[in-house]
């Protein structure tokens, strides 16, 4: 069967979309099948000059048909975007997915919503995303974020970050025929982080 990763979370501008389109294309980079679904039904479909699938998943039924295919399939991945603010609609799809991740940026806002989603998804893993490279900002503003976020909900943060990169104009964009450097090695750190961590959340669950 395929591997379902939902991304989600209530609050806007978090990177819900950017991160999809990135694990997919770090999968592909991978030579790992992979392909995107978009459920925002305020967004349009982009399918074009991309190395992955697109799915158009904004009717419920068919990105119900959309899952049940997937779990007939024998590899790859499939990633859901869960748009944002729909807390109901993450809980549901939480529930359908093999991971749900809940991405959230360095603000006391992100980390007060993303609070708010775990303790509503207990499945769910918080990943900090679009992370500050710079050293000072990390230490200073950035990590007291996720240490805080670790005291409150121990073992349910993925680390390392995904660390900025300007991807969000080629990620979003029209076309993604040939990302640049940049993009194609974040996109690979943040499918090998993500995979490592679900393997090691599958592995927990077979011994527990």
């Amino acid at each position: 069967m395929s591997n379902i990763v939902y991304v989600g979370g209530q609050k806007g501008g978090t990177t819900k979309s950017t991160t999809g389109h990135l694990l997919c294309l770090g999968a592909i980079l991978m030579k790992q099948p992979a392909a995107y679904v978009l459920t925002d039904p305020n967004r349009q479909l982009k399918p074009e000059g991309r190395p992955y699938g697109v799915i158009d998943g904004r009717d419920p039924s068919k990105l119900a048909q959309i899952i049940v295919a997937s779990r007939n399939m024998e590899n790859g991945w499939l990633v859901i975007d869960g748009g944002g603010n729909r807390p109901d609609f993450d809980r549901a799809m939480a529930a359908e997915a093999d991971l749900c991740l809940l991405p959230f940026r360095d603000s006391e806002e992100d980390l007060e919503a993303v609070a708010l989603d775990l303790k509503a998804i207990p499945t769910a893993w918080a990943w900090p995303s679009a992370w500050p490279t710079n050293k000072q900002a990390r230490v200073h503003s950035a990590q007291p974020l996720i240490d805080a976020l670790s005291g409150a909900f121990p073992s349910r943060i993925i680390i390392p970050p995904m660390y900025f990169v300007n991807s969000a104009k080629e990620l979003l964009g029209a076309s993604l025929d040939n990302p640049s450097t940049p993009v194609r090695n974040a996109a690979r750190r943040a499918f090998e982080v993500m995979k490592a961590h679900y393997k090691a959340r599958f592995a927990l669950e077979i011994t527990v």
